[in-house]
């Protein structure tokens, strides 16, 4: 009975590849029962002496809370010098899945992985290369899989109808990482929208600051993957970001002409601004809808301020950050005033003058 539970359930949960190639099918060996107490599996020493000595009596009365199953995979390489991935698929089996997986180098060295669901692959022993096209992708799928931060590139394009008005706001934006979910930003676009007084000075410093607020969200989604990435931290960084930028300038392509297109269909001004309302506001219902859910959670956290040694100082690194940011502000500022970026509205009103 345990080694065709393994084989059916286990087995297949470990999808692995060497040099990109997949690996059979593994043969289960030693499948056992072992009491919640037991402790060999804490080295890979102990846990192979463990499989080796004699399995739980077939008496022993255990319940199903109480025990551990265990086994041994054995996967056969064909190459020499093998370059192993694994991909786990561990997420159907249980409503909530988390591993804690230990990986053994050939020189006895641990690396430890802690990870919920299907992580996606998992280079065992990762080169540069490998963290960069693995993390290239986890930005692309990030930014691909958050609304909240579409939905504000969308707000952010949608009064441009030219690439070239829409460039400084985008790059300013992308480099504090990009991205996650401060639904606030959004409606401060939405509603920016409906009264109609951007310019592109206006909207490059307003995504300057908002993109601090989305570089710190995008910092907690990334800290948690960053294990993935092997002794190539830097490297799983600057990818994860270009895959996010990546992804955020090919979507700001798109709407940018899809938005130019749709408007131009508009027979007056004043039936174009009507529907740029009407588009910014459904934005902004989505944006309350997100925000009235998000705080009900927030609420729900009991907050309490906590002086430990240390926390003085670290006020006063924090207020020299916040010094340091608003001089950085400041300046971008002033030299948006001075460049033609502020000269002109992203859409001038008929009749009317441009403002900054």
């Amino acid at each position: 009975m345990l080694p065709g539970a393994a084989d059916h359930w286990i087995a297949g949960g470990f999808e692995v590849y060497d040099h990109g190639d997949p690996v059979s099918r593994p043969e289960v060996d030693q499948p056992r029962i072992t009491t919640i107490s037991d402790q060999s599996f804490d080295s890979y020493r102990s846990a192979i002496d463990h499989l080796g000595a004699p399995p739980v009596a077939a008496t022993e009365n255990l319940f199903l809370d109480q025990v551990w199953f265990d086994m041994r995979l054995r996967y056969r390489l064909a190459s020499q010098q093998p370059a192993i991935t694994i991909d786990p698929k561990v997420a159907g089996w249980g409503v909530r899945v988390s591993t804690d997986l230990k990986i053994v180098g050939a020189g006895g060295q641990v690396r430890s992985l802690t990870f919920e669901g299907n992580p996606g692959r998992i280079y065992l022993a990762p080169r540069w290369t490998d963290a960069g096209r693995q993390f290239m992708d986890r930005g692309t799928r990030f930014v691909r899989s958050t609304a909240p931060l579409l939905l504000f590139l969308f707000c952010l394009v949608l009064p441009f109808r030219r690439y070239r008005p829409a460039i400084p706001p985008v790059v300013v934006w992308f480099p504090p990482l990009v991205a996650a979910l401060e639904v606030v930003a959004i409606l401060l676009a939405a509603f920016a929208n409906i009264a109609d007084r951007v310019t592109p000075h206006r909207r490059t410093v307003f995504a300057c600051c908002a993109g601090l607020i989305f570089g710190s969200s995008t910092a907690l989604a990334l800290e948690p993957a960053l294990q993935f990435g092997g002794s190539h931290p830097l490297v799983s960084v600057l990818a994860f970001c270009a895959g996010a930028a990546s992804t955020l300038v090919a979507a700001a392509a798109i709407m940018i002409p899809v938005m130019s297109y749709l408007f131009s269909r508009a027979r007056t001004e004043r039936i174009e601004r009507i529907e740029r309302v009407i588009v910014s506001a459904l934005a902004a219902d989505t944006a309350w809808g997100w925000l009235t859910e998000r705080w009900s959670q927030l609420a729900k956290i009991p907050f309490g301020v906590v002086f430990e040694t240390g926390a003085a100082a670290m006020l006063l690194r924090a207020l020299a950050g916040l010094v340091l940011l608003a001089g950085a502000l400041w300046f971008l500022n002033e030299w948006l005033k001075s460049s033609r970026l502020g000269d002109t509205e992203a859409v001038p009103p008929p009749g009317g003058k441009s403002t900054v």
